[in-house]
C-alpha cells in the first residue's frame, strides 16, 4: 500500500515538475526574454519557487497519508503497552501496511504468550511460597525484611503486614536467630543451626547470603523440628521406660533364683513362696508383652472392630462389676450416674469395656480409702461423652500432655508401688480413636482426675433403615 502511495505521489510530482519545466522553457525561449537577463532570472527564480513549493506539498501530502495509516497502529501499540493484551488490529489495507499490521499482531501474540508463561510461573511460585510448610524470609543488605511467607510469620508469631519493612531483629525477637543472622552477615557464608525457642518449639534456621544483578541480601529458611524432636523424646522415654519396667521383674526373678540356689529349695514352704513370687513376675512380663503386641496391632489397624449400635449401660456395667471387689478392698465407693435417655452409640462393646476397665482400674488404684469413683455420661451434639471421675491423687500438670504415651508414668505412680505396665492408657487412646472418638483428661494434683472419652451416636453415623 505504501509503495502504491509513493508511486502515485511521485508520478504526480514528476508531472508537475515537467509542467513547470515546459513553462520555464517556453518563457525563456521568447525573443524578448532571451535578450533580457533580468527576465531570465525572474522566470528561473519563479520556477525554482514552484518546484520548492510542489516538493513541500508532496512531502506534506505523503506524510499525512502515512500518518493516517499508522495512527491506528500507534493507538494499538499504546493499548498493549498499558496492559490491554486483548487489543488486536485486522489488516484492512493490502501491501506493506498490511504486512506491518500482520507483523505487529504476531509480535503481540508472542508477547502475550510470554506474559502468560511468566504469569503462570509466578502464580505457581506464589502458591509454593504461600503454602509451603517451611518459613521463608528475604532480607536485604540493610537487614530489613522484604518478603515473608505465612509459615515464617506463624513460626515467629507475627503477621506479614507487621514484619515487612522492619529490621530482622525486630521480627525474629530471639537471640539465637539474631546472632546467627549477624554471623551470616559478617562471614558472608551459609549458617545452619538448630535451637530451642523457649516455648517448647524446636527450630532449625538456614541463612544464606546471595547476590544477584548487583542486589545483595539474605535468604532465611526456618524449619519446625518440633514434631521430630517430640518423636525423639518419645523414643528416648520409651526406651527408658521399658528398661525400667523390665528391670524390676527381672531383678526380682534373679533374686528369687539366687535365693533358691542358696538353699531355699531345702525348705518347701520358703521355696513355694519364692516360686509364687517368680510366677507373679513372669505373669507381669507376659502381660507386658501381650499388651505391647496388642498395642502394636491396634496402631497398625490389624484389630478389626465390630461396630454396632450399643447402649451405654452395656459398656460400663460389666467393668464396674468386675472391679467392685477391688474397690471394696481399697474402701473406694463406686458411683454410677447414667441418664435413662442416652442414645445408642456405635461401638465394639468388648473393646470399649476394655477402655472402661483400664480407666476404672487406674481410678480405684490411685484413690485413697474413703474416696469415690463416679462414672457418668452425657449426650453432646453427635456424640456421647463418658466420664470416669475420682477423688484420688491427681496428675501433675507436666504429665498431662504425655499421660497417654506408652509406658509413661508420673513419678507419683511409681513411688506409690502400684502395679501396672504403663500401657493401659495408650491402648485406651488408640481404641477410642479407632471408634472415631477422642479421649482427654482434666486433673489437678491432689484434687483428683476426670477422664473423658466420646463415642459417636449410632443414628448420626448409620444410614436410616428403609
Amino acid at each position: 500500500m505504501l509503495r502504491e502511495l509513493h508511486w502515485r505521489y511521485v508520478v504526480g510530482y514528476l508531472f508537475l515538475i515537467m509542467a513547470v519545466m515546459i513553462v520555464l522553457s517556453y518563457q525563456l525561449a521568447r525573443p524578448d526574454c532571451l535578450a533580457d537577463l533580468a527576465c531570465m532570472r525572474r522566470h528561473v527564480t519563479l520556477a525554482t519557487g514552484w518546484l520548492i513549493g510542489l516538493g513541500l506539498l508532496f512531502g506534506f501530502l505523503l506524510s499525512q497519508q502515512t500518518t493516517r495509516l499508522l495512527r491506528p497502529l500507534i493507538h494499538l501499540a499504546r493499548r498493549v503497552a498499558v496492559g490491554d493484551v486483548r487489543a488486536r488490529m485486522l489488516p484492512q489495507q493490502p501491501g506493506e501496511f498490511g504486512e506491518l499490521v500482520h507483523a505487529f499482531n504476531e509480535m503481540r501474540d508472542q508477547l502475550v504468550n510470554q506474559i502468560n508463561v511468566l504469569t503462570e510461573q509466578q502464580r505457581q511460585l506464589a502458591l509454593v511460597f504461600e503454602y509451603m510448610a517451611d518459613g521463608v524470609l528475604i532480607v536485604d543488605r540493610l537487614s530489613y525484611v522484604r518478603l515473608i511467607n505465612p509459615a515464617a510469620a506463624k513460626l515467629l508469631k507475627t503477621s506479614t503486614e507487621a514484619a515487612l519493612q522492619r529490621a530482622f531483629a525486630e521480627v525474629a525477637r530471639h537471640h539465637h536467630l539474631i546472632e546467627l543472622f549477624q554471623q551470616c552477615a559478617a562471614q558472608q557464608e551459609q549458617q545452619i543451626q538448630a535451637f530451642e525457642m523457649g516455648d517448647g518449639r524446636f527450630l532449625q534456621a538456614t541463612m544464606t547470603p546471595y547476590q544477584e544483578q548487583g542486589a545483595r541480601g539474605y535468604l532465611v529458611i526456618l524449619h519446625d523440628l518440633t514434631p521430630v524432636r517430640r518423636l525423639e523424646i518419645v523414643r528416648r522415654d520409651f526406651i527408658s521406660n521399658i528398661s525400667h519396667e523390665l528391670r524390676t521383674p527381672l531383678a526380682s526373678l534373679r533374686a528369687v533364683i539366687e535365693t533358691l540356689q542358696n538353699g531355699a529349695l531345702e525348705e518347701p514352704e520358703v521355696a513355694e513362696r519364692f516360686l509364687d513370687r517368680a510366677l507373679r513376675e513372669v505373669d507381669t512380663l507376659t502381660q507386658m508383652v501381650e499388651e505391647l503386641l496388642e498395642l502394636s496391632r491396634i496402631e497398625s489397624g490389624q484389630v478389626p472392630l465390630r461396630l454396632l449400635p450399643t447402649a451405654v449401660a452395656d459398656l460400663v456395667l460389666l467393668p464396674l462389676e468386675r472391679l467392685r471387689s477391688q474397690a471394696e478392698r481399697g474402701e473406694v465407693q463406686l458411683i454410677l450416674n447414667l441418664p435413662g435417655t442416652l442414645p445408642l452409640v456405635l461401638a465394639d462393646a468388648a473393646r470399649i469395656q476394655q477402655v472402661m476397665t483400664n480407666l476404672l482400674h487406674n481410678a480405684i488404684k490411685f484413690t485413697p480409702p474413703g474416696g469415690r469413683v463416679e462414672v457418668s455420661a452425657t449426650s453432646q451434639d453427635d456424640a456421647v461423652v463418658i466420664e470416669v471421675k475420682d477423688t484420688g491423687a491427681g496428675i501433675a500438670t507436666a504429665d498431662l500432655l504425655r499421660i497417654f504415651e506408652r509406658f509413661y508414668k508420673s513419678d507419683r505412680a511409681r513411688t506409690r508401688g502400684q502395679g501396672g505396665t504403663g500401657l493401659g492408657l495408650a491402648i485406651a487412646r488408640h481404641l477410642v480413636e479407632a471408634h472415631y472418638g477422642r479421649i482427654w483428661v482434666k486433673s489437678k494434683e491432689d484434687h483428683g482426675s476426670a477422664f473423658y472419652f466420646s463415642l459417636p451416636i449410632a443414628e448420626h453415623v448409620l444410614p436410616p433403615s428403609t
